[in-house]
């Protein structure tokens, strides 16, 4: 049960520890011209539309991981779903400052009550994920997959943009754990708050069926949905 629940975390994208065959994140800008002058990006999460929780993305500066500059990001999560998730947890994301992709996250949670530090290092040169548990004892786990990998965090909520999005054209991600795959379905133009916003919508199947609602100018989601056993988590930008 334990499992099956935290496979169930790491497709929610706010608990949400934890997608291709060609380069990872543009360089046409940096995750800070991504927030849009704004100090946090804030999300409110839905279980089946009644509120349960937010979510928080917070720029944080440049810094270093075994010599590649990065760009960190912080996410803060804090949901309750009925008994089935009690989760809060606060994740540092270091991206590659030219590739844009993930070489570092350290999650601080607390999962029903159970405090635990988590630190996942990525080697895109050799596929290697390095995961560290620090809890009674530190215990190392090794992970390989093809490269690039990508993380589920900065990839749906910082998506590619220099990927280009051709209407039922696949797309495939590498995951630590799993492949992806993700398709555009649709273009739309849709209500934001006061504003009207020009969308992708994509499709997505892994371990979990998800939607996301993409900004077409930031491609930063509007909206997700993610499609669990009991019903659906729904995760909305607030404008």
């Amino acid at each position: 049960m334990k499992k099956k629940m935290r496979l169930f975390i790491s497709w929610c994208g706010l608990f949400f520890f934890c997608f291709i065959l060609m380069p990872g994140f543009g360089c046409c800008d940096n995750i800070e011209e991504r927030f849009g002058g704004e100090k946090l990006l804030y999300y409110e999460v839905f279980f089946n539309g009644i509120p349960t929780g937010k979510i928080e993305w917070q720029y944080l500066g440049k810094g270093n991981v075994n010599g590649h500059n990065a760009e960190i990001i912080m996410i803060n999560s804090d949901t309750n779903i009925l008994k089935l998730l009690n989760l809060e947890s606060k994740e540092k994301v270091f991206i590659d400052s030219q590739t844009y992709l993930p070489l570092k996250v350290e999650r601080d949670v607390v999962f029903f009550g159970k405090k635990e530090l988590i630190e996942e290092v990525y080697n895109q040169d050799t596929g290697l994920i390095t995961i560290t548990k620090n809890d009674s004892s530190k215990k190392e786990t090794f992970l390989h997959q093809k490269k690039p990998i990508h993380n589920i965090l900065s990839l749906l909520y910082f998506f590619p943009k220099d990927i280009a999005l051709v209407k039922d054209k696949p797309l495939y991600f590498n995951l630590p754990t799993q492949k992806i795959t993700i398709k555009m379905l649709y273009e739309n133009n849709v209500a934001f708050g006061k504003d009207k916003k020009d969308i992708y919508f994509l499709s997505g199947r892994g371990d979990r069926r998800f939607n996301l609602w993409l900004d077409k100018k930031e491609r930063i989601p509007l909206k997700m949905e993610f499609i669990v056993p009991l019903g659906k988590i729904t995760i909305v930008r607030k404008s």
